[in-house]
This record gives C-alpha cells, sequence and structure tokens, in this order.
C-alpha cells in the first residue's frame, strides 16, 4: 500500500459471515468508530458472478445501515489460496534483492511466475548479514475474479491482502508496547522499491523500542526469554494459524490455513443428530445449547445445574477433535522445523471461539495456556458499546490497522496496473500544486527584470509540456485498462491450484512418525524427486519392523507400496546409543506424489526396483536425489 489514511474499513467476507471494523487515526491513537457483522444470505445455486453481485449488494446496504460514509476499504483473500514462504537472503540494495527475490520464487513456488502475482517484504535484524524475506504469491486469475467484488463494492480497495496475515497484524499491534503515533509516522516514511511487478517493503528498526539498562557492574544478560503465542482464527470454513519469528524482526515466522469448515461441519452434525429441518435451527442450537463437553463443562453441571442438549454437544465435541488434532498437527510441524521453538500458549478467535468451554477443551487436549483474543493495547480506543464478541473481528481489525499504517506486513496483491494508475494520479496532484505555486510567483514578480520573467514563462511552457504527456499517459492507461477488461472477460474459469509439495510432505512425514512403533529409531529420511522415501535407522527386533511396513499399507492415500531393503542381525550400535543389541534396517517407500511433480523419462516413470532384502550383512544406506 502506497500510502496511509486516517479512516479505514476493513473488509473480512467469508464463506457464512460479512465482518467490517472501521478505524480511524487520531491524535491519541487509533480509535474503533464501529464493528458490524452480518450473516450471508444467498442462494447456493448462483454463479460466480451473481454471487460476487449479491456480495457487494449486501456489503453496501450493511454500511448503508451501520451509517458509514467511508469509503478507503482493504479487502482480504482466504490463506488456502496463497502461497507463503520464509526465505534469507544477503542484504543487498532494492534492485538486488528484487533479482535475488524472483530468483528464489522460482524455486519456492509450484506455478509459472508469469501467471501469478508475487509480494515480498524485507525484515532486517541488527547485527545480522542476511535478511528475512517473507514471499507471498497468489494465481493471478484469482484476483482478477476477486476484482469483481471489489469493484461493485462501491469501495476504493487501498490493498489486498491475506486472512492469516491480517491475523498476525492485530496481534502484533495489540501486544506491543511500542508507541502506535511513532509507528505510524515511520510506516508513512518507509521506502517502497518496485521492480517488474514486485514490491519491496523495507522495515526499519523501531527507534521508540525501550532497552533496559543494565546496573553497575552486572552485565547485559546475553540470550533473554520470549514467550511464543500462536494465534488461531476459528472460521465457519477455515482455520486460520499464525505463529511469530522470535527475535528482533516481528515477522511471520509460520502460517497454515486448515481447511476445516469446523463451524459449518458442527451446524451439519447437530443438524443429522437431531433431525432439524435446515441449517439455521443447528445454528441456533449449536449458539444456545451447545457446550463442548470438557472437564470445565462437567464441572459447571454439577455446581450450576446448567442444561445443555447433550446430543448436540456431543456432536460438536466430535468436530472440535478434529480441530484440535489439525492444530497439534500444525504446531509438532512448526516445532520440528529448522528454526521453529516451543509454542507457550494459543489466542483463539473467530466465530466460532465464542462456542462455550471450547478453549477451555483446546487448552485441556493440546496442554498450552488457551486464551480469547482482546483489546490490550493502551493506545487502542473502542465505542462505548464495545461488542462482546470481539474475538470475531480480529482479521477485520488487522485489515483495517494496515489502511491506517500500523500494520507490521504491509502485503498488497493489488493488481498492478490500479497501482500505476494511482501513483499517476499521484504526480498529477504533485504537478498542480506546483503549476499553482507557480502561477502565484509569476502574479508577485511583476516589477522584476524582464530576464527573470522570461525564464518563469520557460519553466510555465516546461510544466504544460509536462502536464501534456500526463494526459497523453491517462488516455493510453485508460485504453489499456479497457483492453484488460476485454481480455479478462474472455478468460476461461480458474483452473485447479496446484498440490503444494511441501503441505504433501509434510503430511506424509506425520502420517510416518504417528505410525512408527516406540521401539524404532529413525536416523535417516530422503524425500527423492521420483516419490520414494528412504528410511532407515535401528530397531529392537524384526517385528517392530514388519508391524511397520504392515501399518504403511493402510496409508492408501499416501503411499503406493512399502519393501523392505535391508535387516541386519541384533548387533550393538557403534555409536553405543542403546544398552542392548538392536537391527539396523532400511525401507523403501514409494508415494503418491502429483503426476505433474514426477520426473518422467519420455512417457514412462522412474521404475521402483528396490534390491531384495539382506539379512545377516549391513548394507550401506543411502540415495542419490
Amino acid at each position: 500500500m502506497a500510502t496511509a489514511v486516517r479512516n479505514c474499513l476493513g473488509v473480512d467476507i467469508g464463506s457464512d459471515m460479512i465482518r467490517v471494523a472501521h478505524l480511524e487515526m487520531t491524535r491519541q491513537g487509533p480509535r474503533v468508530l464501529a464493528l458490524l457483522e452480518e450473516r450471508i444470505a444467498l442462494e447456493p445455486e448462483l454463479t460466480e458472478d451473481k454471487r460476487a453481485q449479491a456480495l457487494a449488494r449486501q456489503l453496501q446496504d450493511m454500511l448503508k445501515r451501520g451509517r458509514i460514509r467511508a469509503k478507503n476499504a482493504i479487502f482480504c483473500i482466504p490463506g488456502q489460496s496463497v502461497f507463503v514462504r520464509r526465505i534469507r537472503l544477503p542484504r543487498a540494495n532494492p534492485e538486488q534483492m528484487a533479482r535475488m527475490v524472483r530468483y528464489e520464487a522460482r524455486q519456492q513456488i509450484p506455478l509459472p511466475l508469469d501467471k501469478t502475482i508475487m509480494e515480498f517484504q524485507v525484515f532486517e535484524e541488527a547485527d545480522q548479514k542476511e535478511v528475512n524475506v517473507l514471499l507471498v504469491a497468489i494465481k493471478r486469475d484469482f484476483i482478477l475474479n476477486f476484482m469483481k467484488l471489489v469493484r461493485r463494492s462501491g469501495l476504493k480497495a487501498m490493498a489486498i491482502t491475506v486472512s492469516s496475515i491480517a491475523l498476525y497484524n492485530f496481534h502484533e499491534f495489540n501486544t506491543s508496547g511500542r508507541n502506535l503515533l511513532e509507528s505510524a509516522k515511520s510506516t508513512k516514511s518507509a521506502k517502497k522499491a518496485t521492480a517488474k511487478g514486485l514490491t519491496l517493503f523495507k522495515k526499519k528498526a523501531d527507534a521508540a523500542a525501550a532497552v533496559a539498562e543494565p546496573e553497575e557492574g552486572q552485565q547485559e544478560a546475553e540470550f533473554s526469554y520470549e514467550e511464543i503465542q500462536a494465534y488461531v482464527n476459528i472460521g465457519a470454513s477455515l482455520t486460520d494459524l499464525a505463529i511469530p519469528k522470535p527475535g528482533q524482526a516481528r515477522m511471520i515466522g509460520f502460517t497454515r490455513s486448515v481447511p476445516l469448515a469446523a463451524g459449518n461441519e458442527m451446524d451439519r452434525v447437530i443438524r443429522e443428530k437431531l433431525g432439524l429441518a435446515d441449517l439455521n435451527l443447528a445454528r441456533e442450537v449449536k449458539e444456545s445449547q451447545v457446550a463442548v463437553l470438557s472437564a470445565e463443562a462437567e464441572l459447571e453441571a454439577a455446581e450450576a445445574g446448567a442444561e445443555v442438549n447433550t446430543k448436540a454437544s456431543e456432536a460438536a465435541t466430535a468436530v472440535a477433535d478434529r480441530l484440535i488434532a489439525e492444530l497439534r498437527r500444525s504446531l509438532d510441524f512448526y516445532i520440528s522445523q529448522p528454526d521453529g521453538v516451543a509454542v507457550d500458549g494459543l489466542v483463539l478467535s473467530g466465530g466460532l471461539a465464542r462456542l462455550r468451554h471450547l478453549a477451555g477443551y483446546v487448552e485441556e487436549k493440546i496442554g498450552l495456556p488457551v486464551t480469547l483474543a482482546e483489546p490490550r493495547h493502551e493506545q487502542l480506543r473502542l465505542p462505548d458499546e464495545a461488542p462482546e464478541n470481539f474475538s470475531s473481528f480480529v482479521v477485520a481489525m488487522g485489515l483495517a490497522l494496515q489502511g491506517l499504517g500500523l500494520a507490521q506486513n504491509q502485503i498488497d496483491f493489488l493488481p498492478e496496473e490500479i497501482k500505476t494508475v494511482r501513483g499517476l494520479q499521484d504526480r498529477k496532484l504533485e504537478v498542480g500544486a506546483m503549476l499553482v505555486m507557480l502561477l502565484a510567483m509569476i502574479g508577485l514578480s511583476f516589477n522584476i527584470g524582464s530576464a527573470q520573467i522570461a525564464e518563469l514563462n520557460a519553466e510555465t511552457r516546461s510544466l504544460d509540456a509536462q502536464i501534456g504527456r500526463y494526459r497523453e499517459n491517462d488516455v493510453r492507461i485508460a485504453e489499456s485498462m479497457r483492453r484488460h477488461e476485454e481480455v479478462r472477460a474472455a478468460v476461461a474459469q480458474v483452473v485447479g491450484m496446484t498440490t503444494d509439495i511441501r503441505t504433501y510432505q509434510m503430511d506424509i512425514l506425520v502420517a510416518l512418525m504417528e505410525r512408527r512403533p516406540p521401539e524404532m529409531l529413525v536416523d535417516n529420511l530422503v524425500f527423492r524427486t521420483d516419490g520414494i522415501i528412504l528410511m532407515s535407522g535401528w530397531a529392537r527386533n524384526n517385528q517392530n519392523i514388519t508391524s511397520f511396513i504392515m501399518e504403511l499399507g493402510e496409508l492408501k492415500d499416501f503411499i503406493y507400496e512399502a519393501k523392505l531393503h535391508m535387516v541386519s542381525p541384533p548387533m550393538r550400535d557403534p555409536a553405543q546409543r542403546f544398552n542392548t543389541a538392536m537391527v539396523q534396517y532400511s525401507i523403501y517407500i514409494k508415494t503418491f506424489y502429483p503426476k505433474d511433480r514426477l520426473r518422467m523419462i519420455g512417457e514412462r516413470p522412474l521404475a521402483f526396483n528396490p534390491p531384495p532384502p539382506s539379512v545377516g550383512q549391513r548394507v550401506p544406506f543411502g540415495g542419490r536425489r
């Protein structure tokens, strides 16, 4: 986003609800003017174009009823639609950085760059030779289709960002101790470099951060403890997870959007369990009579005699169990990364976070403190009648904060032609101001010499010529936008998104670790490009290995075949890690990789012919990529 504004809307359009946060920047800090939400009421058989038209009309009516006249708005897209990567690169000037990021993007993003919109943001740390780069990409056709809704809404889109990034932006703002007024000034003065459709935002160090002075004769501690919270936004059809990166960079360390329709799924199972006529009745039961069956819920029922719908609560608890399983998988994967750290707690937000005893149930199952999102920053001012469901507006608040220039991550997926037009409009305002100043100077300079008057006339002619060029550019831009609309109208439906290879590998890795017996130790695990996994290690006996291979045969969605490559007789580990004799093994596992990811020889896939297992002889284990 080029500049920050004083008044901005954060528009979060989900699959079930529309939420709007209206924020204003004042001399005392940001102020929340309104928080609006409304359930989406659309017919399921609408086409994509008519659905966008109906959503835009409902948004306009919603703002009209809320008496909101602001036009500047930040929109968001679901996190499952984007590719988010975090990479480290050497320090460089903006032009060199753009080239390095484009090169890395070819390796990281499984889509052609000419069919994507890619944005990145650089985060610097003091005394570090390298910088952290947040790289985000999305299919261009997805944004062009989303712009149909944006244009029909009647709002001026300042930026389009990602729901998981907006979630992180709110919590980073909410928990920071920095002066927000100073942060807004530094954001407005930040330099922005553009190279071939890539926008580079260079983060400046926060000059207002307080640093504790060590006492006399006492050295400052080399390491300090930093509490890491995982932020979880539970929606009707999507659950966003954002974890900050430890350190002074103040950037996202891990994001994941789980396509688990927790809210909608609860409505469906409650309807089936109770035999209700439609989902609206099931939703009313969920909001008024359902409590997740946790230890806290049992204690409340015993002490206060609270009545709940037992059948509906059991169905909702089963969906909560699946949600918790996905959260645990994501946290385990994050911790297993080279720079992953243990998470100290979870902060829940979203419409489903308000379900009775859900927070306590998640805390009980995961074993970490769980709280609901609430406003904490002392400079954030809320309306006199703040809604009880504040946690539902976390994403919308994060969007509006980006419009005010208070967001740490400034990712913007607006099409490049719109950014270009706004840049030219800004230049036209500057030229107009220069022209007014020049005319005023001419009016005051009638008494000066003829030579100076001739020089001013020459400058006037030069400015007139420059204004003429800008007008010609406006005509060309208008013609280009007209042609772009014609081409976009003829584009076919959005093709299915390519499976993210890293997410696919993560799912396979989690499945392998869940089925590995405790008596088996994995020393080496290699993912080959032809879809074969090479796994080796030590086991207590042959029965453990045989049982593990049989377990792998049940993973029909991931594994095609698993074969034993080598097994040794019981022996002592040369590294002396075990107090008893163990057997050494190696296993070949063939997986179902996406077809376009396999390396093909002509029309033939690479063969899967591991050598026969050898017993009684140690065979060196390994494989070339």
